[in-house]
């Protein structure tokens, strides 16, 4: 029998995640901070963070997918400057290193105060990037990304470790910051996102593989079809604003939300 409740949870859960992905302002972090106000933490939930993780992910595939495809597609030579599975293999593989050594560890930061802490943090950093952002373009296409670029936003990508401070926030913000024109930066972090949020999402299904409860699955796919339906019906409207709003507005988003758990906790 179906609980209204944990029907009303997953959608509205799926919503979170499948709207706040496409915004630098940690979709990881406001689900925390959700399910936490609700006073709804258990295994059950976490299982359900993943699930509608991986339906936002699936949506931002089937979205870049051509995308992806003509740089899987590029011979990896030396003298193929454009950007293939070589630059995105740099940018992933710092989180990828540090993600599996500190694992347990990362857990442990799963609390609004550490979001809290991370919104502030991240909010800086954003504005930061916006302000000194270079006059000048260096890189006007996704082709023109080179490994060094790569490398940088890779390491500052790391930064997503630590709950609600953003994977997308700090990818797009070095980028912008490093010259490339923000459209370039937008979809370079979408692309490197999805084996990242896959792979993750992969190992924190199989380290919590006994917590799972057969009996909410269908609550757990029903977030993954919440998140997937609101990413992939609104990806592109939610690209556009990513791409005409500051990221000063974003920053100033992030302190009201800190405020919030501060007086809320």
């Amino acid at each position: 029998m179906f609980c209204l409740q944990n029907i009303i949870i997953s959608i509205t859960v799926g919503i979170v995640q499948g709207i706040a992905e496409f915004f630098p302002v940690s979709s990881t972090g406001h689900m925390i901070i959700f399910i936490h106000w609700l006073d709804i933490e258990n295994k059950d939930t976490k299982i359900l963070e993943i699930f509608v993780q991986l339906g936002s992910t699936l949506a931002v595939f089937l979205f870049f997918y051509k995308k992806i495809l003509k740089i899987l597609r590029l011979p990896m030579k030396k003298n193929n400057k454009k950007t293939k599975n070589t630059h995105i293999l740099f940018s992933i593989l710092p989180t990828i290193f540090l993600g599996l050594i500190f694992y347990n560890k990362i857990k442990l930061l799963f609390h609004p105060i550490n979001v809290m802490y991370a919104l502030i943090l991240g909010g800086f950093f954003l504005i930061i990037a916006e302000i000194f952002k270079p006059k000048k373009l260096k890189t006007n296409s996704i082709n023109d990304i080179n490994l060094v670029q790569s490398l940088i936003i890779g390491c500052f990508q790391t930064l997503c470790l630590y709950p609600g401070f953003s994977r997308s926030g700090a990818s797009i913000a070095i980028a912008i910051l490093l010259g490339l024109k923000r459209s370039v930066a937008i979809n370079f972090s979408f692309i490197i996102s999805i084996p990242l949020i896959t792979g993750a999402s992969i190992l924190d299904l199989i380290k919590n593989i006994h917590n799972i409860n057969m009996l909410y699955i269908p609550y757990f796919f029903g977030g993954f079809t919440v998140s997937f339906l609101v990413s992939f019906l609104f990806i592109k409207k939610l690209i556009k604003i990513l791409n005409k709003v500051s990221l000063i507005f974003f920053g100033i988003y992030r302190f009201i939300i800190a405020g919030l758990i501060y007086f809320l906790k």
